[in-house]
């Protein structure tokens, strides 16, 4: 058994001088062994034939693997026994990958292991590797320098693995290759991006002759850093982890795809590659022609644009109006703008300007000169509202625009603009406000029970309760017009300009500092209420309106505005015997008629000012009324 012994020694000291791989030498030691012991217990000495045969003997028990690699084993024991050295037979197909690579391929592997993991011992890297280079020779490549996506994603495909984890493993540890080459200009960086199951079967190639129709267009060029930059930009803003991961997602199979075609970017080639790509992005293709959309937006303007929606296919209702309406009203908005209305009133002109031009367009006129007080009368008649309030608020508004098509010469006629009536007949209607029960119910929350989304809402209405801020100015309140040492809220009210400091209670100033100290997220914004899901912009007023229904959930009313907290505020203090000009300061009112109709709501003093039956004319008899 020594003469055995020196020839696996022969073996062992070829293959570690041939640098093979650890798993082949782990293979050929544990053969060898077995063989020895099976030598051993039947008192047998070394010859091929007996070799042969417990093979044969054990075929049917091992598994495929094991029974070729072990005869290959065998076979190159028997050629140091024959001749003192392998064969080529037994040698070619059976090397390590790394063993079999050109001189070429294998210096660049070798500098990869010693300079790219400076800090790693681990041998899979080699293991990994080699079997890619060697699929590169295949192919006909001589260097990585020659590698292209084709060749990279047929790779891909033909790489048998016996698990699906085995070949994330592998690939995972080329792309280590990948990116050192690539860090060395030797290959592409999205090479080492391509080579990612979760990336791969979702590059798609579009038929050549579709991409030359976009190249008639200027582009930009598109690095791996600048979509870096970008992630970065849009992380500093305050998006969420899962937005940032979705987006760097989307915009590495966009750089990988403008890579592969050496193509530029542009709005057309950006569109129809995402119309090709669509499908396999299953429900997330929202957020990626958003993420898109504002990656297209920054490379323009070096800015991150958070109010999109990505659609390069939306039309706004404007732009389906014919010109000669569409223009003067895309100017007249303009104008707004410009003189500093607000962008709420500016939406409620175009909404109401709207509904006249596209009734001008349905009944066929083709221009503003053909607009007579017949026509005004006729869309008046036809322009239904819910309210007379609401149907006068509209045409107010479209008189203004009419107005405005005198002054540009589009209408002749200076006093057009009052065939459309304005005033509706004056209506009051009862007020509404909390019950004594709901008041109860919002003091006695506990805030330690709250979510940080609850706490900024339960904050929003005790705001509104204790001070009487309308749902605009809520919205609206910055850190610096609080002063916590006087313990007050001083702003400029949204609808009337008019600047206002009221009193905050202790308990609405714990409220809020618990919010502001616990649940608000970390933004520079400058307003206290802020969105609570990135980008955390200011809130919009009808969060105010939500915030109230989160607190009283089963409040049992049609009308489940935020103002009632307001009209509850105002009626404590009448309640309460303040003064009507001390109600209407602390309501931001110019006058004191508004707070008047709370007076209705007033028992104790409504008591206290009965009317005579008999002055009015009513007699009572036998306890009822008759006329």
């Amino acid at each position: 058994m020594e003469q055995y012994d020196r020839n696996i020694k022969v073996v062992m000291d070829f293959l570690k001088a041939k640098n093979y791989s650890a798993s082949v030498i782990s293979l050929h030691r544990l053969c060898y062994r077995e063989f020895k012991e099976y030598l051993h217990q039947n008192e047998l000495s070394y010859s091929f034939e007996k070799s042969n045969k417990w093979l044969e003997n054990n075929k049917d028990t091992w598994d495929y693997r094991r029974y070729t690699g072990w005869k290959h084993c065998l076979d190159q024991l028997n050629d140091v026994c024959q001749n003192q050295f392998i064969s080529l037979d037994h040698l070619g197909p059976h090397a390590s990958a790394y063993a079999l690579l050109s001189s070429t391929l294998r210096n660049e592997i070798d500098e990869f292991l010693t300079y790219g993991l400076m800090y790693s011992k681990d041998s899979r890297y080699r293991i990994s590797c080699s079997r890619f280079m060697l699929y590169l020779e295949e192919k006909g490549l001589t260097s990585i320098k020659q590698l292209n996506y084709d060749i990279l994603l047929t790779f891909h495909e033909e790489d048998y693995h016996r698990s699906a984890k085995s070949k994330d493993v592998y690939e995972d540890l080329i792309r280590a290759l990948l990116r050192y080459h690539a860090s060395k200009g030797r290959c592409a960086y999205g090479h080492a991006l391509a080579l990612n199951k979760m990336l791969i079967h979702q590059i798609i190639t579009i038929d050549q002759t579709e991409i030359f129709a976009t190249l008639d267009k200027d582009g930009y060029s598109v690095t791996w850093q600048d979509i870096e930059t970008f992630l970065i930009a849009m992380k500093e803003i305050g998006y969420a982890g899962s937005v940032l991961k979705y987006t760097k997602h989307i915009l590495t199979l966009l750089y990988i795809f403008l890579d592969m075609n050496q193509l530029l970017l542009n709005d057309d080639i950006l569109w129809l590659w995402f119309k090709a790509v669509k499908p396999s992005l299953k429900s997330n293709w929202k957020q990626a022609r958003r993420s898109l959309t504002q990656y297209l937006l920054y490379i323009k303007s070096g800015e991150i644009v958070t109010n999109v929606t990505g659609s390069p296919y939306a039309v706004s209702s404007i732009e389906k109006l014919p010109e000669w309406i569409q223009n003067p009203l895309s100017d007249y908005l303009g104008l707004l703008k410009r003189e500093g209305w607000k962008k709420s009133t500016i939406a409620m002109q175009k909404s109401s300007n709207l509904r006249f031009g596209q009734y001008l367009q349905h009944t066929n006129i083709n221009g503003f000169d053909k607009v007579t007080s017949e026509v005004l009368r006729a869309f008046n008649q036809q322009d239904v509202h819910s309210t007379p309030e609401g149907k006068a608020a509209y045409n107010c508004r479209i008189r203004g625009f009419i107005i405005y098509l005198n002054e540009q010469g589009l209408i002749s006629n200076p006093f057009l603009y009052k065939a459309l009536p304005a005033i509706s007949a004056p209506s009051t209607r009862i007020v509404r406000v909390l019950s004594d029960e709901e008041i109860n119910d919002i003091w006695s929350v506990d805030i330690n029970q709250l979510s940080p989304k609850a706490l900024r809402d339960y904050a929003i209405v005790c705001i509104g309760l204790g001070m009487g801020f309308r749902a605009s100015d809520i919205a609206s309140i910055r850190f610096q017009d609080i002063n916590w040492k006087q313990r007050s809220i001083s702003l400029v009210q949204q609808k009337t300009g008019k600047a206002i400091s009221l009193p905050m209670l202790v308990r609405i100033g714990n409220i809020l500092f618990r919010y502001l100290r616990d649940a608000r997220p970390k933004s520079n914004s400058a307003y206290v209420f802020i969105k609570h899901e990135t980008p955390y912009d200011k809130l919009d007023r009808g969060v105010c309106r939500r915030a109230l229904i989160r607190i009283l959930p089963e409040r049992e009313t049609s009308n489940k505005g935020f103002h009632v907290v307001r009209k509850t505020f105002a009626t404590n203090l009448l309640r309460g015997n303040t003064k009507v000009e001390l109600i209407s300061d602390s309501l931001g009112h110019s006058t004191d008629s508004t707070v008047l109709k709370y007076l209705s709501l007033d028992e104790e003093r409504m008591r206290l000012c009965p009317l005579s039956l008999k002055e009015i004319g009513i007699s009572w008899k036998g306890g009822a009324f008759n006329a």
